[in-house]
């Protein structure tokens, strides 16, 4: 009785055995098709068009803290799948929560175009955003907004503003840091180079110069530069004292704060005599950048943008331990690897090197000199032999860039 269905069952599977692999295959296409049709789905509510016109808006600005080293900039660009960046993320958020609707029509404004690997704490952006109106409790914008970004942006605070008011325009001065650890560095020598940077001067040789934005005037005002003792030595690391430069400025240039960091650090080696600036800051007697590699990314910090008549607005206590505490976990965790890392080179120094002649840090302090330069964040670039500054190729010159900028444009355009 058991064997009849099992019989039948081999009798329907038999007449497949002669079936072409082209036969097979257009039959479970059938099967598909048909079940696919018969297959009944949820009826699912048609999401209705979000109508910002119904809704009050107003304009504010928006203080953005973020870690800058998982993404390519902050300002966003085409392709945030492949190129992410904070401005991205800010703008998916926006959208998400509903104030906004597109990118194109909230009049969104930055203060600062951070680069690649570059964090912020006063970063401020000004948009249109939708309102709960005069009338009613206006919408939490802070909590709103965090609950919906990664774990390494958040919205600090938020303020009333003007329709005209411009984060980028009406920024009165930006301020970064930038931390290193002191090793071997002449910190006067340091602070005498960095005086020079004071004042009004054409920066030209101090950035990385852009043919396609066409500027023209290359001085800015340098308000500030401070060189400021942070954390002392790690136990059994010698010179491993954290600092930091405090620079202030009315406006900055491309890559300007890496390069000037590159400077000092030459400085700092004494490969280079503090009054490299005043050479670089001549433009008659230097007229185009030599060539040396700017300073890392990593340690850079957008730390401040300064504003006039803007009240912000905090959240509730609440709402502040939120985020305080979560930077706190990010700081705790990232600690834990620096103390890692730390245990590592701590175990190692005693290690017996050269057949027991020394230990590895005796090796370190007497055999391992070949000279290097150093880029911050950790990294440095070996050099057999240090070339001097006036003595190094320089770049092409602003105007040589310009005009090969507009021979390449011309050209396009004609194959065109």
């Amino acid at each position: 009785m058991f064997l009849r269905p099992l019989r039948s069952h081999l009798r329907r599977m038999d007449k497949y055995e002669k079936w072409t692999r082209e036969q097979l295959l257009e039959r479970i296409a059938t099967l598909e098709s048909t079940a696919s049709s018969t297959t009944t789905t949820p009826n699912k509510q048609k999401e209705r068009p979000f109508d910002m016109s119904k809704y009050s808006q107003r304009h504010i600005a928006l203080k953005v803290a973020y870690l800058g080293w998982n993404y390519m900039g902050f300002a966003a660009q085409t392709d945030e799948e492949t190129i992410p960046t904070v401005e991205g993320r800010l703008f998916q958020a926006l959208q998400r929560c509903k104030l906004i609707t597109t990118v194109d029509e909230c009049e969104f404004t930055r203060c600062g175009r951070t680069d690649k690997g570059v964090s912020g704490l006063g970063q401020v952006v000004s948009l249109k955003v939708r309102s709960n109106g005069l009338d009613k409790p206006e919408i939490t914008y802070v909590d709103t907004l965090n609950r919906l970004l990664p774990e390494d942006i958040r919205i600090l605070a938020w303020a009333p503003v003007d329709a005209s008011f411009n984060s980028r325009f009406d920024c009165k001065s930006r301020t970064y840091k930038y931390f290193f650890t002191k090793g071997d560095l002449d910190l006067d020598a340091m602070r005498k180079g960095a005086n020079y940077f004071l004042g009004q001067h054409d920066f030209r040789n101090f950035c990385k110069l852009d043919p396609s934005k066409n500027i023209t005037n290359y001085e800015r005002r340098v308000v500030s530069l401070d060189i400021k003792h942070i954390t002392p030595s790690a136990p059994g690391l010698a010179n491993t004292d954290f600092y930091e430069v405090e620079l202030k400025g009315t406006a900055f240039l491309w890559h300007q704060v890496r390069c000037i960091m590159s400077i000092l650090f030459l400085i700092g080696q004494k490969l280079e005599e503090p009054e490299i600036v005043q050479d670089l800051l001549n433009i008659s007697k230097i007229e185009s950048r030599p060539d040396y590699p700017m300073a890392s990314d990593l340690p850079l910090l957008l730390y401040d943008c300064e504003f006039e008549n803007i009240d912000w607005v905090v959240g509730k206590g609440a709402s502040m331990s939120r985020i305080y505490q979560h930077w706190r976990e990010l700081w705790s965790a990232n600690m834990i690897r620096a103390l890692l890392c730390q245990t590592f080179m701590q175990y190692m120094q005693p290690f017996s090197v050269d057949e027991g002649k020394k230990t590895l840090t005796e090796y370190l302090e007497i055999e391992d000199r070949q000279p290097t330069v150093v880029l911050g964040g950790g990294r440095e670039q070996k050099s057999a032999r240090y070339k001097q500054l006036l003595d190094r190729q320089r770049c092409d010159s602003d105007e040589v860039k310009k005009q090969k900028y507009r021979a390449k444009k011309q050209k396009t355009s004609n194959q065109q």
